[in-house]
């Protein structure tokens, strides 16, 4: 029984060493600069684009659509602009950032 129970201690104490190192954040953050990206996230930190990882919400990509029988290839400008409110996620134990979509609210 007290084997069990330094088992679960031990278990706890594992979970709570994850949990104190933050190992994923979210963080919003403001478009500052759109080439090369710029995205400040607090009054004395801006990250550059070497720091961030888009997903396909915040970029410009191609799609192929078929419009009356033919192919035709269409481009998404949906790629991130000055001024414009994005959610991002940090990376664990690091200083890069997913940024996954804009903030409308």
């Amino acid at each position: 029984m007290a084997s069990a129970n330094l088992v679960q201690l031990i278990k706890q104490i594992a979970v709570d060493a994850v949990n104190a190192g933050k190992p994923c954040d979210y963080r919003t953050g403001i478009v500052t600069q759109e080439n090369p990206l710029h995205i400040k996230i607090s009054n004395s930190l801006v990250l550059e684009e070497d720091f961030l990882h888009l997903a396909r919400n915040v970029t410009d990509y191609e799609v192929e659509i078929i419009l009356d029988g033919t192919v035709k290839k269409c481009k998404i400008k949906n790629g991130l602009r000055k001024g414009e409110k994005v959610l991002m996620m940090r990376k664990a134990g690091g200083q890069e950032f997913a940024v996954i979509d804009r903030v409308v609210s």
